[in-house]
């Protein structure tokens, strides 16, 4: 069968990265087919594909024109899974929406100023959630090179600031998802204690410790641990099915295996980053995030402004053992060093908004191929 193609760009969106593409450019038919064809998925090292070989490196935005009033641009997320051939639609990413706004602009989607800050507002349509997004433009095209430092990205790039408005319940079953702000589930024979947030996505956080970790924990140390990864992957699985995304635990990480995130929290404390130190006076909470079955190299955005939510709500787990700010910046300590989230919390029941600041890349652009047959299918 002959090859197709489709104009894209490979971006780099915080500390993920991904394809984005416009929604025009995708086929009408078979597009999932299309889709892990130019990914190279399945395959564990993406060898046929654009795809980088890791959840955070498998990523995909689709982006358009809105006809909505008051919005500039629509986008969905894809979390491309590098083993199964499979796309998961059903949240959103934070890191990869750094992109969106930068893309659409160097797309001649919207029309801007030259020079100086714009802001573009963005419709998510996995949570059906508006965004609003700042950032330089120069000479007409979006910013690349400036001084703002993220953890996990070497050296510096130019600043995005992303606020993510009314971010709760968009699974649409409210801030707390059951109704409490801890919850008790039996997973495979024992009880968990657990608090459910969904603010930009829905999040289960557990304790550190009732999992017998510290969550100063690295990739290494959890990626290695196969009893582990099927204990915390069971207790996401039996929350999946609890919620109603799928009918059973065995269902989960087939058909729901991005959302909802699960991550495992403790106090601030010292701890050995991968790429430096970390002091418990610097972090309010030390956090750990799962994605898609392994941990997080860093921590999923989403994820993050979901935490920083949930450290500043009375009686959530977060909360209970983060040295609470307070401000409403959090700054949560992950495996690569730390990040600050703001977040509005309005009394102890609402999140009005959540607002991070990362950097962008766009580190290549043009023709891009695929078949309509991929491995696996």
């Amino acid at each position: 069968m002959d090859q197709n193609s489709l104009q894209c760009a490979l971006v780099r969106g915080g500390t993920s990265k991904g394809v984005a593409v416009a929604r025009d450019e995708l086929p009408e038919e078979n597009t999932n087919t299309a889709l892990l064809s130019l990914f190279g998925s399945p395959d564990e090292r993406q060898i046929d594909g654009l795809g980088g070989g890791t959840s955070t490196t498998s990523k995909l935005m689709i982006v358009e024109e809105s006809n909505r009033d008051g919005i500039d641009i629509d986008y969905e997320f894809g979390q491309v899974s590098v083993r199964d051939p499979t796309i998961d639609y059903g949240g959103n990413c934070g890191n990869m929406t750094t992109v969106v706004g930068p893309f659409a602009v160097d797309q001649n989607m919207i029309d801007v100023p030259d020079y100086g800050e714009t802001t573009v507002t963005l419709y998510n349509k996995n949570t059906e959630t508006r965004i609003d997004q700042s950032f330089e433009v120069v000479g007409g095209r979006t910013a690349t090179v400036g001084d703002h430092k993220i953890h996990g990205v070497p050296g510096t790039g130019a600043r995005v600031d992303t606020t993510f408005y009314d971010p709760a319940s968009t699974i649409e079953k409210g801030l707390f998802p059951f109704n409490e702000r801890v919850t008790t589930l039996d997973v495979d024979g024992r009880s968990v204690e657990m608090t459910v947030l969904d603010v930009t996505t829905p999040v289960v956080f557990v304790r550190a410790s009732d999992l017998g970790v510290t969550g100063t924990e690295l990739p290494e140390d959890i990626d290695n641990n196969p009893e582990f990864l099927d204990r915390i992957e069971q207790i996401r699985a039996t929350v999946c099915t609890e919620l109603g995304i799928v009918n059973s635990p065995e269902d989960a990480t087939v058909e729901s295996p991005g959302f909802p995130k699960i991550a495992f929290v403790a106090p601030p404390t010292d701890y050995e980053a991968t790429v430096g130190h970390v002091t418990e006076s610097e972090i309010d909470i030390t956090a750990r995030i799962m994605s898609m079955q392994y941990l997080h190299p860093v921590y999923a955005v989403t994820g993050a402004s979901c935490t920083a939510a949930a450290t500043l709500l009375e009686g959530t787990i977060p909360n209970q053992v983060a040295d609470a700010p307070d401000s409403g910046t959090v700054e949560l300590g992950h495996p690569k060093g730390k990040m600050s989230i703001e977040a509005s919390v309005n009394g102890n029941n609402t999140v009005e908004s959540v607002t991070v600041s990362r950097t962008h890349r766009r580190l290549m652009e043009g023709q891009a191929f695929y078949t309509l047959e991929t491995n696996g299918q």
